[in-house]
């Protein structure tokens, strides 16, 4: 995979931001393409949260930050930073102990990605949104373990953890998300034990209500009889719609 590195300009404010031409290269241009001045427009919502700069001397600064200031022009090369994911849509750079950044290889994901975090701003199973440019989102850094990794270790559930699951489907509902399902390795647990969902690209244009894709891998962990058990005593009413899952 090619190396992807943007160049900055100095804007009314003394802060670098990304100008209007992006400069996103790779070596392999067949596969992912310039994002051009055409392409740049932002996602507007009503849901629009505020835009924090992830430059901003407040309400931190870290070394990272500094070195940027240093000079008018400079390339800023993701790659110096710690790679903490890695897939088809993008790449991860964690910036900071509480910040990450995902650099985007096409401008159609970027947009669905931004546009379900701009909506989620409002719960707390969503991460925070700091800042974005045409081809990156800055969003908060969650410390702590996916859902696969802890239930491949533990190899039980308990009820707590199943009330937290089934609160958070009610929030990607509230929400109004059309995907009200998740894979465990998109379900991350906090260092307080708290649910966050990440990914969120197919949040809008996704239409599954149930949570298929999580029910089938907790039966491939051989954890969907006991999930359900539990669901049947806390909200009977969803018991009756997941288990015909369990059943095929």
């Amino acid at each position: 995979m090619g190396k992807p590195y943007f160049h900055y300009r100095i804007d009314n404010n003394g802060d670098y931001r990304l100008p209007k031409a992006t400069f996103f290269k790779r070596y392999n241009k067949k596969k992912y393409q310039l994002l051009s001045d055409n392409n740049n427009a932002q996602f507007n919502s009503s849901n629009r949260v505020k835009k924090v700069h992830f430059l901003s001397d407040k309400p931190f600064e870290h070394s990272w930050q500094i070195s940027i200031r240093k000079k008018e022009n400079i390339i800023m090369d993701f790659k110096r930073y710690k790679v903490i994911g890695q897939g088809k849509d993008g790449i991860i750079y964690q910036l900071a102990p509480d910040r990450c950044v995902k650099v985007f290889f096409k401008e159609e994901t970027y947009k669905k990605e931004l546009r379900a975090l701009q909506v989620g701003q409002s719960s707390s199973i969503i991460t925070r949104l700091y800042d974005y440019e045409s081809n990156y989102i800055v969003m908060e850094y969650i410390k702590g373990i996916s859902l696969a990794k802890y239930l491949k270790k533990n190899r039980y559930l308990t009820e707590s953890l199943v009330i937290q699951l089934i609160d958070l489907f009610d929030e990607l509902q509230k929400l109004k998300f059309s995907r009200q399902d998740t894979e465990l390795r998109h379900i991350l647990m906090n260092e307080q034990g708290n649910l966050k969902v990440i990914d969120l690209k197919r949040a809008f244009t996704s239409n599954r209500p149930i949570p298929i894709k999580l029910l089938t891998e907790l039966k491939e962990l051989k954890l969907v009889k006991e999930f359900l058990s539990y669901v049947k005593d806390i909200r009977p009413s969803l018991y009756q719609k997941w288990r015909k899952l369990d059943e095929k």
